[in-house]
This record gives C-alpha cells, sequence and structure tokens, in this order.
C-alpha cells in the first residue's frame, strides 16, 4: 500500500504529522518508539541456523522457470509458486528525484521528501536485478509528470520509464528498455507485469492506453504478437508448456482500465489478492498510541504471517482458482511514519546509520523478510500450505542483509515448486476407470473454509447412482460425512451429532459405512468409549441418530475396529474386532433386527486376530472379508450366501509371495470381481483384483501426487460403481 500519505488521503490533515514531528523533536517520545520491534539474539539465531535445502541451492534464479521446466511444465501458471516484486520500479527513489504531481501522496512527501522516500522506496535494486533475483512478477506503479512516464510510489518519482527526447542530449533512455531487452533476452522465463499508472486526469485514461500500448510493443505484448493471446486460448489456467509452445512468455495485467487490447489482461478478472494484506488504522490517534508500543514492529510482521496462515490454508472462493493469487508478504508503513520520523531525527545526531534512515521501510522488510524465510521453511514447508500458494509478493527482492543472503529468500519460494514435505493424513481421491487405467489422486477441500482435509480414519461407499459417500475422522477426532457426486464435485464435510444426538461432534476411533441401493446408509462407529455405534444416514440427508449395538453376551458391543457392507437382500453384514481382539460377523436385517455375534475362526485357530478388516458383498449375496493378520500380512475369505465358509487364503504380493500391508479394503464390483487396495509395508498404496473366478492379479501400486510413481498412505478405502469403475479414498503417511 502507498506509504506516508494512506492516513492523509483518508481525510486526516497535514498538520497531524507536523505534531508528530513537533512532538519528536522535543525528545516527549518514549525511548520504546525507537527500539520498537527489536528481535532477540535467540530469535535471530533461529532464523539464520535453519538450513537451505539442497535443491534449493542449485536453483539459478536468472532462469528458474526454464531450469525447472520438466517439473513445472505441466503445472496450470498460477498453480506455479512465483517470487514477486511489491512497487518494483521504486528502488529509483530518492529525495531529490522528483515528486508524482499526481501521486495520491504527493503534498505530505513536497513537505518531508527525506521521510516520503524513506518510506517509499521497497525495492534495493532494479527491475532487471529484480528478476536476475528471481521475479518474475514486477508491480509496476507509473505516473506521467510533463510528457514522461516514471515509476513512482505514493508521491516520490523513480526512474524514467519510457524513452523520451531529451533535446541536445538525444534519446533519454528509460527503464522499460531494459526491462524488455532482458525478457527478449529469456524466452523461456514467464514475467508477469502488473500496471498501474495515474497522471493529469484530464488526459489519463489516452495517456494510459499509449502507456500499455508502449509496454505491449516492447516486451512483445502488442497486437502483432501470436494471437494465441489475443483469441483467449491462454489464461491464468494455461500451464507453462501451453504459453512455451503459444511462443508466449509475457503476460500485461492492465490495472488501468483504459484498454481494451486482448493481450493485456484485466487485474479484476485475472488476479487475487485474497484478503492477504494486512491494513492497519488511519486514524491518528491510533497510529500515535502504536508509535509508542515498543513492541510495535513485531507485531506487524507477527499479523502479516498470521495473515498468510489463513489465505494458505483458506479453500479459494468460486472463481478465485482460475486466477493468480497474489500474495502480499509486505508491511502496510502507516504506524510507521513516527517511528521513521523519529529516525530522521536521529540519524541527524549521528545516532543511526544515513542507510536506515534513507531506506526506513527496506529495513523493516528486511527484518519480515528474514522471519518469512524461517516461515517458509518451517509451518510453510507442506504440500497443505504450498499448493496454495502461486505469487508471493515481497520488498527487497535483492536483500543481501539481516541474515538473509542474496537470492535466499527467491530460492526458498522457488524451492515450492519442487516435491514437498507431504502433509500427514491428508484426503486425497483417485480414480480407477472401468478399463483400469487410472487419474492421479486429487486433495479434498476440508470442512468450512479449510484448504485441506486431514484426518486419522476414513470409509467410503458407493452408490447406484455413481456417487459415493465418505466419512473421516477428523483432526477435531469426531466423524464428518462428505459426497461425492456422480459429475465428481463434492457436496462439502458436515459433522456428525455427538451420541446423544444434541450437540455437534461425535469422536470416534473407527468408522464405516454401507450404503443400499435407495441411498440409505448404514453408518457403524467405534466411539471413543470403546462401545460400538448404529446410525443411518437417509437418501434425503436426514440422521436417524445414534444407538448403542448390542454385543455378543447381554451386555452392549466392544469393538477396536469395524467394517460393513450392505447385501443384496437389503441387510447389512457388520464385521468387528472385539474388545477381546476376536473377528466377529453380525447381521442387521432389512427390519432393523440384529442377528447373534458370530467369532469368526482364523487360520488353525478358533478366531481370527489382527489390525484390520474389510468386508464387500457381492450381487450372488456372497460377502468378501479380507483382513491383516497379526503376522502382518492380508488374508481373504469367503462368508458364502448360504453362509458357509471359505479357507483363509493369501492373495499374491507385489512380486510373489504374501501381501504385507499396514491398511486393506475390499469393494465388490458388478461383475462378481473384488478389488482390493492396501498399503503395503513398503509404505505405498496398492491395488489388485480378485476375479468372479477367484483368480488374484499381482499388487501393483497406485499412482502418486503430482505424478510420482507411488503414493506413500496411511489408510486407504475403495467402493466399486455400477459402471464398473471404482473410486479410492487414501489418506497420506
Amino acid at each position: 500500500m502507498d506509504s506516508v500519505g494512506r492516513v492523509v488521503r483518508r481525510g486526516t490533515t497535514l498538520g497531524a504529522l507536523s505534531v508528530v514531528l513537533g512532538v519528536l523533536t522535543t525528545g516527549t517520545a518514549t525511548a520504546g518508539t525507537v527500539t520498537a520491534g527489536t528481535v532477540t539474539a535467540g530469535q535471530d539465531s533461529g532464523a539464520r541456523s535453519a538450513r537451505v535445502a539442497p535443491a534449493a541451492e542449485n536453483i539459478q534464479l536468472g532462469s528458474w522457470m526454464s531450469q525447472l521446466g520438466g517439473t513445472i511444465g505441466d503445472r496450470p501458471l498460477n498453480q506455479i509458486v512465483i517470487p514477486g516484486s511489491h512497487d518494483a520500479g521504486s528502488a529509483g527513489i530518492t529525495k531529490n528525484s522528483g515528486m508524482c504531481d499526481a501521486g495520491d501522496t504527493v503534498d505530505t512527501a513536497r513537505m518531508w521528501p527525506e521521510l516520503a522516500s524513506s518510506m517509499s522506496r521497497t525495492q534495493s535494486g532494479s527491475l532487471v536485478e529484480q528478476l536476475e533475483a528471481g521475479s518474475r512478477y514486477l508491480d509496476l506503479r507509473l505516473c506521467k509528470q510533463g510528457d514522461r512516464w516514471y515509476s513512482y510510489h505514493g508521491g516520490p518519482l523513480g526512474r524514467q520509464f519510457f524513452d523520451s527526447l531529451g533535446g541536445n542530449q538525444g534519446i533519454v533512455p528509460g527503464e522499460a528498455r531494459e526491462l524488455a531487452d532482458w525478457i527478449n533476452r529469456h524466452p523461456k522465463e514467464i514475467v508477469i507485469l502488473r500496471v498501474k499508472t495515474t497522471g493529469p486526469a484530464a488526459t489519463l485514461k489516452e495517456d494510459s492506453r499509449a502507456a500499455i500500448a508502449s509496454l505491449g510493443g516492447l516486451v512483445g505484448g502488442g497486437a502483432l504478437d501470436n494471437p494465441a493471446i489475443a483469441d483467449g486460448s491462454l489464461k491464468p489456467t494455461s500451464t507453462y508448456n501451453e504459453f512455451m509452445a503459444a511462443g508466449k512468455h509475457v503476460v500485461v495485467v492492465d490495472d488501468t482500465d483504459s484498454t481494451s487490447y486482448p493481450w493485456a489482461w484485466q487485474q479484476p478478472n485475472v488476479q487475487d489478492y485474497r484478503g492477504s494484506y494486512v491494513g492497519v488504522s488511519a486514524k491518528w490517534d491510533d497510529i500515535l498510541k502504536a508509535a509508542l508500543d515498543p513492541a510495535l514492529e513485531q507485531k506487524t510482521y507477527d499479523a502479516i504471517l498470521r495473515r498468510g496462515d489463513e489465505v494458505l490454508g483458506r479453500t479459494p472462493e468460486p472463481g478465485s482458482e482460475k486466477k493468480f493469487f497474489v500474495q502480499q508478504a509486505m508491511i502496510d508503513p502507516s504506524n510507521s511514519i513516527p517511528s521513521a520520523a523519529v529516525i530522521q531525527i536521529l540519524e541527524k545526531l549521528k545516532l543511526v546509520s544515513e542507510w536506515k534512515a534513507d531506506n526506513f521501510l527496506i529495513s523493516m522488510e528486511n527484518e519480515l523478510n528474514r522471519q518469512l524465510l524461517a516461515k517458509l521453511r518451517t509451518s510453510w514447508n507442506n504440500t497443505n500450505v504450498t499448493d496454495n500458494m502461486n505469487i508471493v509478493m515481497t520488498d527487497d527482492v535483492n536483500q543481501n542483509r539481516n541474515g538473509v543472503a542474496a537470492g535466499e529468500l527467491q530460492r526458498e519460494i522457488i524451492s515450492k515448486n519442487l516435491p514437498q514435505r507431504i502433509t500427514s493424513h491428508t484426503f486425497y481421491n483417485s480414480t480407477r476407470k472401468a478399463d483400469g487405467t487410472w487419474t492421479g489422486p486429487s486433495a479434498l477441500s476440508g470442512a468450512g473454509t479449510a484448504f485441506r482435509y486431514v484426518g486419522d480414519r476414513q470409509a467410503v461407499s458407493a452408490m447406484r447412482d455413481g456417487g459415493v459417500q465418505v466419512l473421516g475422522v477428523g483432526v477435531d477426532g469426531n466423524i464428518w460425512h462428505n459426497l461425492r457426486r456422480p459429475d465428481g464435485s463434492w457436496q462439502g464435510w458436515n459433522a456428525l451429532l455427538a451420541a446423544d444426538n444434541k450437540k455437534v461432534g461425535f469422536a470416534a476411533k473407527d468408522i464405516a459405512i454401507a450404503t443400499a441401493p435407495n441411498g440409505d446408509a448404514q453408518v457403524v462407529a467405534v466411539g471413543k468409549d470403546g462401545y460400538a455405534y448404529h446410525n443411518i444416514r437417509f437418501a434425503d440427508g436426514s440422521w436417524q441418530g445414534w444407538s448403542s449395538m448390542p454385543g455378543h453376551d447381554a451386555g452392549l458391543l466392544k469393538a477396536t475396529r469395524a467394517a460393513a457392507a450392505r447385501m443384496p437382500d437389503g441387510s447389512t453384514q457388520v464385521l468387528v474386532f472385539g474388545g477381546d481382539g476376536r473377528m466377529r460377523l453380525g447381521t442387521r436385517a432389512a427390519d432393523g433386527a440384529w442377528s447373534s455375534w458370530k467369532t469368526v475362526a482364523g487360520v488353525n485357530a478358533p478366531d481370527f486376530a489382527g489390525s484390520a478388516l474389510s468386508i464387500a458383498a457381492l450381487p450372488n449375496g456372497d460377502s468378501q472379508i479380507a483382513a491383516i493378520g497379526n503376522d502382518g500380512n492380508v488374508w481373504h475369505t469367503t462368508h458364502r450366501a448360504d453362509g458357509s465358509w471359505s479357507d483363509w487364503g493369501l492373495p499374491a504380493g507385489v512380486s510373489g509371495g504374501t501381501m504385507e500391508a499396514s491398511a486393506v479394503s475390499l469393494a465388490g464390483m458388478p461383475d462378481g470381481s473384488v478389488q482390493v487396495a492396501a498399503v503395503g509395508r513398503d509404505g505405498n498404496v496398492h491395488h489388485g483384483v480378485r476375479s468372479s473366478s477367484g483368480d488374484w492379479t499381482p499388487f501393483q501400486r497406485v499412482s502418486g501426487i503430482k505424478g510420482a510413481g507411488a503414493f506413500a498412505g496411511d489408510q486407504v478405502g475403495i467402493a466399486g460403481l455400477p459402471d464398473g469403475s471404482s473410486q479410492l479414498i487414501l489418506t497420506t503417511r
């Protein structure tokens, strides 16, 4: 946001700043004003000791898109993590560089030019130096002053932007030509230029249109450029490879509202800030109070990083997922104006350095960037954050001070395009089509506005219309319900009521779901108290409510794990490991009556004990059971429609032998086959098929996230659909 005059243009008088300066020069302000935001040595050493990942160290900042082409090639541009420059043209601002007559803080800036320049300069490097430092998004503010265009910020002018005639001196070069030269020499680096203009009001629209046209002509965005940009085939959601194939490597985001050039994308339509900017109060009494707060600067940094947590953990609003997301990781300087004024005075007294007096905002940003770097290496270093990043716009892209080496922050931002630490227990969905081909896993959005759903246990059940119902035990320990519609869209997560069927939140250790042809779903849960409970979700979305399940004796059923299958006759078979560890099978008839529980015989043992189990129904009335025994192997048996049992058998593993696993799930298919998903001992999800004749295919790995050869999983559920396809719900390890 523009600096010194933010409060002025919101109705505050210029005299208020005079009062502040008068107070400060009399020495009335407390010492805390000067030392605000000092970080302790312990905090600093913690960030400095953070190690840069080897992959990040090898990133070539001047050509990183080309270098990572194999990684980002098939990724939409608005899903590539890109360093950006806030007020990119402000490096040339000095106290003597002049003022933009149309600037929104020009009156204040003229009164205190040294203060204005110190608070308006956000970059220490030129546009080309920022590009060489890895930035690929330049936030350009242009002011027409007389017959020339300059970069500006608030009031102060920076360097001349376009070439101009200089009388006897001939052509006076502008920075835009240097920018264009760099872009044209780097055809595999996509550069996004966001352009905002100001100037004389009477001719501003015409002047702005001319400026956009001039810039387009220089950087390759003009009317004679590749028609791919003009016919609408390229968008923020187009991939890097699609841009390269079209011969397009510069994007002009037009914030002037003055042009209709098809190659100059209109700002509101193609980029979104998602509320990532942390503003402050514009009231002078609030600013004065803040100036006396010795912890002001650290509170500012904390607020910015906390806002980052919020926006990166929030699902994009409908429509914004099609735009660039520009995360504004920089400071609103309004509350810092009094502190900056103090620094000006102290510099005259030789109590602070001339550099800090001339670069107060940059000095603050240098500390923010240091803390931002630490954040990127810790809590922002996992897929549930980096998948939601796009353009990370910062100040002082060329920072080389305060514990941040040149290029260190940008390399860390760019490295988020490389394989990241996968967030544990995140829910993903994958489809196995009827022809045996797969879609790649896609993450499920979280409950409410949460970006991702993270949970412990999960269960999935197919519906006759091609949809699936999903249950998940969330990080809160409670059961949540979701529904994937036949078209692939999701209903969204809803929490189930507690066991008393009043307050929201049923805490569970395990869950199971089985859906009838009419859409009703039988739900079984093992509560935190170790008892089994039953519920019904009716086809209209209403719920019957929880009831305790009868046990194998006079009491209630105790269990550790549960699975369920809806049978062709309308009954539901429920399989559990009881509180005593024994596998038991019970049946809920179509009329709601429960049968007695029967112990399932083991392998050369009176009962089967293990760690995981699953049950699936077949069209002929048989039920298929898979379980992981105490030996760690997947075992299989059939409970026939006539009540008899087959012997336990060992499906073949990935490369022969047995299939050792930590989780298993079965799905009965319309053709009488059974599909099995399991998390193998190698930690990856595998899939196998048992044909209707009883033959098994070897287990094969399920493809991983973003084209990886394997999915490292923790839990897995599979449901077979009427068209022969199946849906997997997988959770990361």
